[in-house]
C-alpha cells in the first residue's frame, strides 16, 4: 500500500529532552582509560612526578621553590654522596624530583606531548625502559662531569634527563621503525626543531645541567638500539651488544671511583 504524505503517523512523536540527550552522549563517550589507552604509562609517570613535587613543597615549608637541602635529602644527584652501592638510587630518584613549579610543568608538558606516540609504537614496557635508561644515563653523565671531568659537585634533578631521551627516541623513529617510515620521518623532522630549541635552552639558561640533558639524549639513543621493541629494525645481536656495553660503561664509571668497592 503506497504511503501518502498527508497520512498522519499513528502514535505520539518521540521528543528527546536535554537529560535524555546527555545520557545518550555519555553512553557513547569513551571512558578515560579508553581515551588514554596509549598514554597510561605516561600518565602514571606524570602523576608520580606531581605527587613527589607536592611532597617536596611540603618539606620546603609550602614553598614552591624547593630548597636544595630537600632535594639532596630526597635523592637528587650530588656526586660527593655517591660513595657505595647503597647510594646508587641517586642515579634513579633525580628523574622524579624538580626544583620549582616551572621546572615541573615544562618537563610534564614535554613528557605528555611525546608519550602517546612512543607508548603506541614501542609498547608500555619498552617505553618505561626507554624512560629509565635515558634518565639513568643522564644522571651518570652528570655524575661523571662532576667527578671525572672535574666540573665540581653540583646538585641536579629533574625528569629532563628522561625527556631529552624521549625526544631523541621520537626523532629516530623515522630511521628505525619497520613500517610507516615516511610518516615517522616527517614526524621526526618536527622533533628535530624541538630538540634544537631545548638544547639552546639548556646552553643559554643558567643553573641548567648541560651534562644531564645531553646525557639523557645519549641515553635515548642507546635505549633505541637496546629495547626489544618489535616495531624497530634493530637486530637482536645489536641489542644485546649495546645493552652489555651500556652496563659495562656504568660499572666502569662506578668502579673507577671506588663506589662498587665501598
Amino acid at each position: 500500500m503506497p504511503y501518502k504524505v498527508n497520512t498522519p503517523v499513528e502514535g505520539p512523536k518521540g521528543v528527546i529532552d536535554d537529560e535524555q540527550l546527555k545520557r545518550m552522549m555519555a553512553a557513547t563517550r569513551p571512558s578515560f582509560l579508553e581515551r588514554n589507552r596509549y598514554r597510561l604509562v605516561t600518565l602514571v609517570l606524570i602523576a608520580i612526578n606531581v605527587l613527589v613535587y607536592a611532597l617536596e613543597v611540603v618539606l620546603s615549608g609550602l614553598n614552591v621553590n624547593v630548597s636544595t637541602r630537600v632535594l639532596v635529602d630526597m635523592g637528587a644527584m650530588y656526586a660527593p654522596l655517591v660513595q657505595s652501592p647503597l647510594d646508587l638510587y641517586r642515579f634513579v630518584t633525580p628523574m622524579f624530583l624538580h626544583m620549582d613549579l616551572m621546572h615541573l610543568g615544562f618537563n610534564m608538558v614535554a613528557l605528555y606531548s611525546v608519550g602517546e606516540v612512543l607508548e603506541r609504537v614501542l609498547g608500555r614496557g619498552n617505553f618505561l625502559l626507554l624512560y629509565f635508561v635515558s634518565g639513568i644515563t643522564g644522571n651518570a653523565v652528570s655524575y661523571a662531569a662532576d667527578v671525572v671531568l672535574g666540573g665540581g659537585p653540583t646538585v641536579s634533578a629533574g625528569a629532563s634527563t628522561s625527556v631529552f631521551g624521549l625526544f631523541v627516541a621520537v626523532a629516530l623513529l623515522g630511521l628505525l621503525h619497520k613500517g610507516n617510515r615516511s610518516f615517522f620521518a616527517q614526524y621526526s623532522k618536527g622533533m628535530l626543531g624541538v630538540i634544537a630549541v631545548n638544547v639552546a635552552y639548556t646552553l643559554l639558561v643558567p643553573n641548567i645541567s648541560v651534562s644531564g640533558h645531553l646525557g639523557g639524549a645519549l641515553g635515548g639513543l642507546i635505549a633505541m638500539f637496546m629495547i626489544p621493541a618489535k616495531n624497530l629494525r634493530v637486530p637482536t645481536p645489536v641489542r644485546v651488544a649495546v645493552a652489555v656495553l651500556w652496563v659495562a660503561a656504568l660499572v666502569w664509571l662506578l668502579a673507577s671511583q671506588g663506589v662498587l668497592g665501598g
